[in-house]
């Protein structure tokens, strides 16, 4: 097994990792788990949790690239990485908004568009076709990691004046990244289908 595929598999080991974390950061609020002050603490646990989504996001990078680089593209990676991606990214996402750190909605759009994509290209693929993803889906990638990456960080939660104010400002500032992630998000899929529309309803093979 290749280096680009043991990283694939590296990613899908962080995911329960990072789940755990994330519920321990929640329930157990105890004051020896915490660092910080008065005006700002943290988990231990989110600590951890980020780190390992972190890591775990930058291996998504860097699996593809070595992959690319080394002429090392595999059946097994083409599977197996855009669902280590997902389960790590919907993971965080769902256990976040679950946990009130990051608006329902936001996480059913960004989950929903993702399932909407994934089901053109598996009618694409039926009719032999495959669309590359544009620049947009990228961006909203780029966001969406970035965005989450805060919130393990500087989440409204960890500061006592604003943890009773989910919509708050300061709330609104730190996920700033996550509205882009959901306009990319939103404009990406659609362009997408706009893009898949002839072949999809209108029986052409180039799009």
């Amino acid at each position: 097994m290749n280096l680009p595929n043991r990283i694939t598999i590296f990613r899908l080991c962080v995911v329960p990792f990072v789940a755990i974390f994330i519920l321990l950061g929640f329930y157990l609020t105890d004051s020896r788990f915490l660092i910080g002050n008065q005006t700002y603490s943290i988990s231990i646990f989110y600590l951890i949790g980020g780190l390992l989504f972190i890591i775990g996001s930058l291996s998504d990078f860097l699996d593809g690239y070595l992959a690319r680089k080394n002429n090392q593209v595999t059946d097994f990676g083409k599977f197996f990485d855009p669902i280590a991606d997902k389960l790590l990214v919907n993971t965080v996402l769902i256990l976040f908004a679950w946990t009130g750190m990051l608006p329902v909605w936001i996480t059913l759009i960004l989950i929903l568009r993702d399932i909407f994509v994934d089901f053109i290209r598996m009618m694409l693929s039926k009719k032999q076709v495959t669309l590359a993803a544009g620049i947009w889906g990228k961006w909203k990638t780029v966001f969406q990691m970035f965005g989450l990456s805060l919130i393990f960080f500087i989440s409204y939660k960890f500061f006592p004046q604003f943890e009773k104010y989910e919509y708050g400002w300061f709330n609104m500032v730190v996920q700033i990244p996550m509205f882009l992630a959901v306009i990319f998000s939103v404009y990406s899929g659609a362009d997408y289908f706009i893009k898949a529309y002839p072949t999809l309803f209108k029986g052409q093979k180039n799009v």
